[in-house]
């Protein structure tokens, strides 16, 4: 049985790792949705070699997790073009609200007024840090940000919720994107360098493949609002990464932001670990 505090490491690593997607994805010039299929190919090919044999669970929580996980990481990259990225960015990560309502009906799982008030310190970190960017424009870019959203929730609670099929979810989810996004693979093939398909796919690897084997195992010991809003630490470090190593200016407020982001997720962490070791 892992310890709480194991799993909340585990996410916060999961997180980190997630967040360097920004930062390797500068370096290359692809397609948006080649991006997409290379990089969950790289992710199921970690997910097989540590499944080993695959198996399908025929129930319908099994293939809506499938289907979610295909669905968020292709909405949100079709939004991307539609939208602007911190729109995209801070609409899809909108997620943990869902998650309050998915794990009241599926998990039997319940917040308190603590969670609340992390939340409201965390989103308003969000708002702050992405103030300068955030619009209007792109109203269908909108929509599908905060649809991946829905799916980034239901895929973290369904996760929990099936807890021997987790990994599964993850593979088959990664494989059907990368057979969704097959056409753009291959036309992108003729116009860009093997350097760039090699950072994809090893990008696959460290940055979606072995994070969500992480996400999923700590996901089987603590509640799916603990695992989404700690999962809030990587549209923050995305960025902060970028403007360490290839130097892209992020503004004052979105200093502040990433601070009230950081303190809410870390501080519920740490405050949560310190109540349940004195009960």
């Amino acid at each position: 049985m892992m310890k709480q505090s194991t799993s909340y490491t585990i996410l916060i690593i999961a997180a980190l790792m997630w967040s360097l997607g920004g930062l390797f994805i500068k370096l290359v010039n692809l397609n948006p949705m080649a991006i997409t299929g290379i990089r969950s190919l790289g992710a199921a090919v970690v997910l097989l070699i540590y499944i080993k044999k695959p198996k399908l669970y025929w129930n319908r929580y099994f293939f809506t997790g499938v289907l979610a996980y295909s669905m968020m990481v292709i909405l949100y990259v079709i939004s991307i073009r539609l939208t602007t990225a911190a729109n995209a960015i801070f609409l899809e990560f909108t997620a943990p609200l869902y998650v309050v309502a998915f794990s009241y009906f599926l998990l039997n799982e319940r917040i308190n007024r603590f969670d609340i008030f992390a939340m409201v310190i965390i989103f308003l970190g969000m708002g702050l840090f992405f103030m300068d960017e955030l619009s209007f424009y792109g109203f269908w870019g909108n929509i599908l940000a905060l649809l991946a959203g829905v799916c980034l929730a239901l895929v973290t609670v369904l996760i929990r919720k099936e807890k021997e099929s987790a990994f599964e979810i993850v593979f088959f989810g990664n494989a059907l994107t990368t057979i969704i996004c097959l056409p753009f693979i291959i036309q992108g093939f003729s116009s860009t360098t093997q350097v760039d398909w090699f950072i994809i796919f090893g990008l696959g690897i460290f940055q979606l493949g072995i994070p969500y084997l992480l996400y999923t195992t700590a996901l089987k010991y603590v509640s799916a609002l603990d695992a989404i809003l700690v999962g809030m630490l990587e549209p923050v470090f995305n960025p902060i990464w970028v403007y360490i190593f290839v130097g892209e200016a992020m503004g004052e407020w979105a200093f502040i932001g990433a601070a009230l982001v950081i303190i809410g997720t870390l501080g519920r962490v740490i405050i949560k670990q310190k109540l349940e070791v004195k009960l």
